[in-house]
């Protein structure tokens, strides 16, 4: 039953992360596909950001001692998401791979697919040995059925305001410009190839501290 429930978890995480970041767009041959998302290493990494929420405090709070008119609305988002235990309560983990954490999606976007909810695409490079560019389409079906059935499940609700709040304040980074904010934490970057990525609740706090002069 838990294979399953996580099955099913993995789905509409993946969907939701790929419909909230993506951008309108017209292909002319097919009108019917509505949205652009693109590169997995974005999926990824900020599938790691809404999996873990101490490493997006981390972030949050970095981004409040960059810039001071976020202080205090970045202050209410950390201290809410500590007070309601959430870095325990809704960690998902992932294992750390050859370029940070990483989780297989190709048979979430494979169902996506079938469904008729995404349209995907690939390309490599000449010689044929490496992938240089993924493309996640979204149909007018899959629009039309989230924002009509999905959308309003109330089990749903949290996932759906967390990836709204990591595109607010991290929706303009690139895979890439993800990857390398989570590299600069060590806790991150020093974990064993094939072991879950180690928490940072004690650097959050530390990180609060410094920033707030009060204890998280």
């Amino acid at each position: 039953m838990e294979a399953v429930v996580k099955k099913y978890k993995d789905r509409f995480r993946i969907f939701l992360i790929i419909y909230t970041f993506s951008k309108s767009c017209n292909v002319n041959d097919r009108p019917h596909l509505k949205r652009l998302f693109e590169s997995e290493v974005r999926i990824q990494k900020l599938d790691f950001l809404l999996r873990n929420p101490d490493y997006l405090c981390h972030e949050l709070l970095l981004l409040a001692q960059k810039d001071s008119s976020l202080k205090i609305e970045i202050k209410d988002i950390v201290k809410d998401i500590y007070l309601k235990n959430e870095p325990d309560i809704r960690k998902e983990e992932m294992l750390r791979f050859f370029f940070g954490a990483y989780e297989d999606i190709d048979d979430v976007i494979a169902f996506l697919v079938s469904i008729d909810f995404i349209c995907f695409e690939s390309k490599k490079t000449t010689n044929l040995r490496n992938t240089v560019s993924k493309k996640y389409y979204i149909t007018e079906y899959a629009i039309s059925k989230f924002e009509r059935e999905i959308n309003g499940f109330s089990a749903f609700g949290w996932y759906v305001n967390r990836c709204e709040l990591i595109k607010k304040y991290f929706g303009s980074l690139s895979g890439s410009e993800l990857k390398i904010a989570q590299y600069q934490i060590e806790e991150y970057k020093d974990t064993s190839m094939n072991n879950y990525i180690k928490s940072i609740n004690q650097k959050v706090k530390v990180e609060f501290q410094k920033t707030y002069a009060e204890s998280l």
